[in-house]
């Protein structure tokens, strides 16, 4: 794929994310009317997911009829070149009213992740870039430098056992950082990013979950690794601090 049509999808992603981020923001203060459901054992879903995938998908047939699209709620052939989209990622904390929740979008090239976009629309901010060019950001969570933050990000979910995630808690808390699980994986490495957290791990997570926060971290020249579980197309993601993954 040539450079300007990455650059062209870089602005599409853009302009996507904006559009789904405005839209789920409005669903978040105006909380009646929709549904939630569960996927799974504290796996939620609401209404506004699938609505939101569903005009994301819709966006980018508008100028991309061609492309592959892979979503959280909706799914689709995830090889080769396609979007990825998460419509809500924080689903529990979109749902319970809580802020910290994100409209995540990534381009993947060759099975590789390389254009990405996190918004945070309840906290007014949209991060946007493609993997070896520049951080953007719209809104108040601009880029920290340097980066001193005494915060570390980790995930839960049910696929990363209890006991494993301790024991790679207490390895960042011996290295002087203070844990925090704020329930987005995208927010959370957005936040990595921009500077706010010192980095992030999860285990047992989905690529959707982490794809575009990842390729945010690479743009800001922060470490990011995604590696394969090899059990149910999961994986696990470091980000910032130089840790071993665990």
């Amino acid at each position: 794929m040539t450079e300007d049509a990455l650059t062209a999808r870089l602005a599409t992603l853009h302009g996507v994310v904006s559009k789904v981020a405005a839209f789920t923001l409005e669903r978040f203060h105006g909380r009646d009317g929709w549904t939630v459901e569960t996927k799974g054992a504290a796996d939620y879903v609401s209404a506004v997911d699938r609505d939101a995938e569903t005009l994301a998908r819709r966006l980018l047939a508008v100028d991309l009829p061609d492309d592959l699209v892979v979503g959280e709620e909706q799914g689709g052939n995830a090889t080769g070149n396609y979007w990825l989209i998460d419509p809500v990622d924080g689903t529990a904390n979109f749902i319970s009213g809580i802020p910290i929740w994100s409209v995540s979008i990534a381009y993947v090239l060759a099975d590789k992740p390389v254009l990405g976009a996190v918004a945070l629309p309840a906290l007014g901010t949209m991060i946007w870039a493609a993997s070896d060019g520049a951080l953007n950001v719209h809104g108040p969570l601009k880029l920290i430098e340097p980066n001193v933050s005494a915060a570390f990000g980790t995930g839960r979910n049910r696929v990363w056992p209890t006991v494993h995630r301790v024991e790679v808690e207490a390895e960042i808390e011996a290295a002087g950082y203070h844990v925090v699980s704020l329930g987005s994986c995208a927010a959370s490495l957005a936040l990595v990013a921009t500077g706010r957290l010192a980095g992030y791990i999860e285990h047992g997570t989905n690529l959707w979950d982490c794809a575009a926060g990842h390729v945010l971290c690479l743009a800001a020249k922060k470490p990011s690794l995604i590696v394969s579980d090899q059990i149910d197309q999961k994986v696990s993601i470091i980000a910032g601090a130089e840790l071993q993954p665990g």
